[in-house]
């Protein structure tokens, strides 16, 4: 039985297109041993017409040589397939039994495309070189043919070998182009990755410094808030400066003089002393109560103070008895023997007797309360005899350029607060409205000068009631009842001051 083979190489055209790269799988071909793997050519990137020109070129060399003889397995047929970014390729080897085709040349290959050649009986004398490449492509497989084949093959072998050496060449030489072209990319890929590693960074850099001046901007825009806030702080405090001076206009005089034996103190506005009775260089003077009191006097009564900035004292009653002592008071209200019915001028400069009722006078009121930091403590009394007290750790008010505006939070006691809606606001009077009623003026209404909203929670300057069940209250603490109050007093107290 003889056995002839059919090698048939298939060409298919890849429709669709996508990015050049080797093949990934190559099988091996079955029954034949030592040829030459086709996959290395493959795995080379090459332009589909070299590439296309290289394959046929060397399966034309092949299928022409005489003495190359593929053993495939008895019975089957063998095919491997190639892929290249636009081809693919089969290579099939067919194999039958030629001995019963009476018709068939047992020497012609089953494609038909070999010549007809007759059996020889002695193996061909191999050529020098001629060897060496064929072990190299058959190994020890190479089958020795026939006689016929001998002297065909002997013929044939320069031109078979060097069309194969060709083919080799040409395929060396794409190698080392295509070598050198990926060699390239990969440098440039190389290079692109650098690239964007450095532009990465770049960005990373830009980030944190755009980061940095948002951050910086916020803090600059923080800062700009806080220089307008000190910027008008000052202002005040120079605004401040020019109200002390406008009501200081004297210093105190040198001399001395004799104190006076009047049991009567009425109150005397800063701005108003003419002359500073009893003062000579060498008296000692006091701020406030509590430096009266720290100086050893502990009894309650008439005491003169030279606030700060102030040209002569002036007499004030200092309450030595309510917890903590030294109290000045600045408004009392027990028995209705002075009208609180007043102008504006009257407010201001003060009115009334520092022993009985009286309103200490709001120049006098705004220097004390702005030489420190001051408390105010509200004492109340009804018709029954109840006392209650509201205490604020703050208390304040400004100069007349403010209309004396009031200043006041921290509230504690036992009387529930009731001053601290009047916080903020200016002080009324019945010639001057400061108030927030559009409709009418608070201070002619409630006939008394205060702090005024819309128009009252708290008022202890009203006129004063000698009963408890009126109609219009003129001293009235909203939070603690809804009855006229007997009696109130004001006075002030420095939250910080020194000790003896």
């Amino acid at each position: 039985m003889s056995l002839s083979t059919c090698l048939r190489f298939i060409p298919h055209n890849h429709n669709h297109h996508h990015h050049h790269r080797p093949p990934s799988h190559f099988q091996g071909w079955r029954g034949v041993h030592n040829i030459p793997s086709i996959s290395n050519i493959f795995n080379v990137l090459l332009p589909r017409h070299i590439l296309h020109t290289l394959v046929i070129g060397l399966i034309h060399s092949i299928m022409t040589t005489p003495t190359l003889v593929f053993q495939p397995v008895q019975g089957k047929s063998v095919s491997t397939t190639a892929k290249s970014s636009s081809c693919t390729y089969t290579v099939v080897i067919n194999e039958f039994d030629s001995s019963k085709c009476s018709s068939m040349n047992p020497y012609v290959q089953a494609d038909g495309t070999g010549e007809e050649r007759k059996p020889h009986h002695k193996p061909p004398a191999s050529p020098k070189g001629m060897m060496k490449d064929r072990s190299a492509w058959v190994g020890s497989n190479y089958n020795k043919p026939s006689s016929s084949f001998s002297s065909a093959s002997s013929s044939s072998s320069p031109n078979v070998e060097s069309q194969l050496e060709n083919v080799e060449n040409a395929l060396l030489e794409e190698m080392v182009k295509s070598r050198e072209i990926n060699s390239t990319l990969n440098r440039h890929a190389a290079l692109l990755a650098s690239a964007q590693r450095t532009l990465e960074s770049y960005k990373a850099n830009f980030t944190h410094v755009f980061r940095a001046m948002v951050n910086m901007e916020r803090r600059l825009h923080h800062q700009r808030r806080i220089n307008r806030s000190l910027n008008k702080k000052l202002s005040n405090v120079i605004l401040d400066v020019v109200e002390v001076n406008n009501v200081l206009t004297r210093k105190i005089p040198k001399g001395s003089a004799k104190k006076t034996p009047s049991k009567s103190f009425h109150v005397e506005s800063v701005g108003k002393v003419r002359s500073c009775v009893g003062i000579a260089d060498s008296t000692k003077v006091y701020q406030d109560c509590a430096d009266v009191y720290d100086s050893g006097h502990h009894r309650s009564d008439v005491y003169y103070i030279k606030p700060l900035y102030s040209a002569c004292p002036i007499p004030v009653w200092c309450d030595m008895d309510s917890p903590k002592a030294g109290w000045l008071l600045i408004q009392r209200r027990q028995d209705g023997s002075v009208n609180f019915k007043r102008k504006w001028d009257d407010y201001r400069d003060g009115f009334g007797d520092v022993i009985g009722e009286h309103w200490l006078g709001n120049d006098n009121i705004f220097l004390l309360t702005n030489q420190a930091r001051y408390q105010l403590r509200i004492d109340l009394w009804d018709f029954s005899g109840n006392r209650v007290y509201a205490l604020y750790s703050n208390f304040k008010i400004e100069g007349e350029r403010d209309n004396y505006r009031l200043h006041v939070s921290g509230f504690s006691g036992s009387a529930k607060d009731s001053l601290m809606r009047h916080n903020n606001k200016q002080f009324s009077t019945e010639d001057r409205d400061h108030d927030n009623r559009r409709d009418a003026s608070c201070a002619s209404e409630w006939e008394a000068g205060w702090w005024f909203d819309k128009c009252w929670y708290a008022l202890l300057n009203g006129p004063y009631q000698n009963q408890s069940d009126v109609r219009y209250k003129g001293i009235a603490w909203k939070s603690w009842k809804f009855d006229q109050l007997r009696g109130a007093e004001m006075k002030i107290r420095p939250i910080y001051h020194k000790r003896r």
